[in-house]
């Protein structure tokens, strides 16, 4: 079989783009020519938002997509003079950032790799960058990516070495026997680099110029820097970061809704809640985890008919027909949240607290549940006898015990490998 020019795409999320990487993509190219390989074009991939829940830089790469991107242009300018004798384009890509505002919420690798395969001609082949890091250890963390499957079907795996990782042969070989395609390159000559450490030395008030003339970012990039004063934009963001972080093999002693973020996340799924009675408390609960902003797109708290029917949408038919408390309202304010903030789930409550507003027919306790999600809705009703704030709290429980049940049948039956 007549073997295919490549599309090389490198992803990522450092801030700045030093000389390291471009040193990566360089050598990277060159190594690959050398094995007998073209590559026609490569793509650098900034990351829009994380999908590693661990990394606390995460939460601020929306901030600083566009002077990461802006860097990356500058760097893929210099690339490709470089390249120019092998005949090579290289371009940076917004795909990111256009399939995560497309989705609402992060995306992983093996999503933007099978969106650039089917834009792609068939006369190219993709191939994705990646450091032999998430192939070595005992147990590789590529195992635990996101449809690792898909991924190695939509890319060859075009792996560089990193001094202190030796690969995980077994690993390799199985992954081999499930359709992986690897490329691994030897003897390129990176520079060890670290953009925390260019961002610290900036940020405490080094120039940039005095790093370009050690080799760590292009003169271009020193440039830049200074003119958009991206010092102070990594002090706001270094300060604001946080140490926390998500824990996505909770122990079953911990807390409902840490458990309910960690199978979020897994099952890529965002959540959004729609609360009467309980006031938010289950917002609240669910934003206590670090990391919930992942998954969280917010809460709507209509407690009285007028914002049940403005901003879930309720009809006020409904509402005169079934009341307030009923499976109707509480399916419809459930439907409601999850078209307003654009997300896959949302969870709804509806009841009477007390000490008042009990009916014949609907005593004090009465509550109801509602989910609604893209394969069904659902709504469940439960008597409560606890005084007001006692029955507030048992109803955030429970609704959080019924999202965690559904999630919990989704994860059995569909947990990404």
């Amino acid at each position: 079989m007549e073997d295919k020019a490549f599309v090389l795409v490198f992803g990522t999320s450092a801030d700045p783009f030093h000389e390291g990487h471009k040193a990566l993509v360089l050598e990277s190219v060159k190594a690959l020519a050398r094995q007998g390989h073209s590559v026609c074009e490569v793509l650098i991939m900034p990351v829009y938002r994380h999908h590693n829940l661990q990394d606390d830089v995460k939460e601020f790469l929306p901030l600083s997509y566009e002077d990461r991107f802006a860097v990356c242009q500058l760097a893929a300018q210099e690339i490709e003079a470089a390249l120019k004798p092998l005949g090579t384009s290289v371009k940076v890509s917004r795909l990111e950032k256009e399939l995560a505002e497309r989705s609402n919420k992060a995306n992983f690798t093996s999503e933007t790799l099978q969106a650039l395969r089917q834009n792609l001609p068939p006369n190219l082949q993709l191939a994705f960058l990646v450091g032999i890091d998430p192939f070595a250890g005992e147990d590789p963390a590529f195992g635990h990516w996101y449809k690792p499957d898909e991924l190695m079907a939509a890319a060859d795996l075009v792996v560089s070495p990193r001094k202190g990782f030796e690969a995980n042969e077994s690993f390799i070989q199985a992954l081999k026997a499930r359709g992986a395609r690897f490329i691994f390159l030897k003897q390129l000559n990176i520079p060890e680099i670290s953009s925390s450490i260019i961002r610290q030395r900036v940020e405490n008030g080094e120039a940039p110029f005095l790093l370009a003339d050690e080799g760590l970012i292009s003169p271009a990039t020193a440039s830049y820097i200074l003119r958009y004063n991206l010092a102070e934009a990594w002090r706001q963001i270094d300060s604001s970061r946080s140490d926390e972080s998500l824990n996505l093999d909770p122990h079953p002693s911990e807390a409902l809704e840490a458990k309910i973020g960690a199978m979020l996340f897994k099952c890529k799924l965002n959540l959004a809640t729609a609360e009467s009675c309980t006031g938010g408390l289950i917002g609240h609960r669910i934003t206590r985890v670090p990391g919930a902003s992942e998954y969280f797109m917010g809460g709507i708290i209509a407690y009285a008919y007028e914002a049940k029917v403005n901003l879930l949408g309720v009809k006020w038919q409904t509402l005169r027909k079934a009341g307030a408390v009923s499976r109707e309202v509480v399916l419809e304010m459930a439907k409601g949240a999850r078209r307003a903030l654009n997300c896959d789930l949302a969870l709804s409550v509806s009841g009477i607290a007390g000490p008042g507003g009990a009916t014949p027919n609907k005593p004090v306790g009465t509550s109801w549940v509602g989910l609604s999600a893209p394969d069904g809705a659902w709504a469940w009703k439960h008597a409560l006898h606890n005084d007001r704030l006692g029955n507030m709290q048992e109803l955030s429980q429970i609704a959080l015990q019924h999202l965690y049940n559904y999630l919990l049948q989704k994860t059995n039956s569909s947990l990404p490998s």
